[in-house]
């Protein structure tokens, strides 16, 4: 009990006299102390304290384990974000890139190439690892369109399929052609076009 009182105590005058304040206890996001529940009580602590936390399954510290320290510093606690989403690039089926099968975290990005036809939403480069997400939403599909003989195209010859829905598909129109007939000559005077 003197000892939590000396410990209040000192951080009520550091904060009085305009010295470092006190940290409260860590918001780690994914993870936790390890022996939370008898620590809690102590907080807020002082400058230099330092604690070991743990992340949940698929996130890892910026030192790439499964535990590491968080300390108490002048600007808060270091490591500001503690638990780092692990992500992995599975085999990439309509395009290829470097890491095929590796892992890379949060905040970090790997560019990717797509195979003709097929495309990143927005004309993107790079897949990006975030917090909430490390599933590939990658491709988009191009479809292109022709149409029969004696049919003209009207519209965009190309579609694509984004989140589940196809853009716009073109129109194939009937040619039909209006013809002018002189003695011993046949020439094509306009072209109509109707749709089927």
């Amino acid at each position: 009990m003197l000892l939590l009182i000396n410990v209040i105590l000192t951080l009520w005058v550091s904060c009085a006299t305009g010295q470092v304040r006190p940290c409260h206890f860590p918001d780690i996001k994914q993870g936790g102390l390890y022996y939370e529940s008898m620590r809690r009580p102590y907080f807020p602590v002082p400058v230099g304290k330092h604690f070991s936390y743990y992340c949940d399954e698929h996130f890892e510290t910026p030192s790439r384990s499964h535990w590491d320290y968080i300390y108490c510093t002048q600007n808060g606690w270091s490591p500001a974000v503690p638990c780092l989403r692990k992500c992995y690039f599975p085999y990439l089926e309509n395009g290829y890139n470097e890491n095929n099968g590796r892992k890379f975290v949060q905040g970090n990005s790997i560019e990717v190439a797509c195979h003709p036809g097929y495309g990143l939403p927005n004309e993107q480069t790079t897949v990006n690892c975030t917090e909430n997400d490390n599933i590939l939403r990658l491709i988009y599909i191009n479809l292109e369109y022709q149409c029969q003989k004696f049919y003209q195209l009207e519209g965009n010859k190309q579609i694509t399929c984004r989140n589940g829905q196809w853009s716009e598909p073109p129109k194939c129109l009937r040619k039909y052609f209006n013809i002018h007939m002189d003695p011993g000559k046949i020439s094509v005077m306009s072209l109509m076009f109707h749709c089927l």
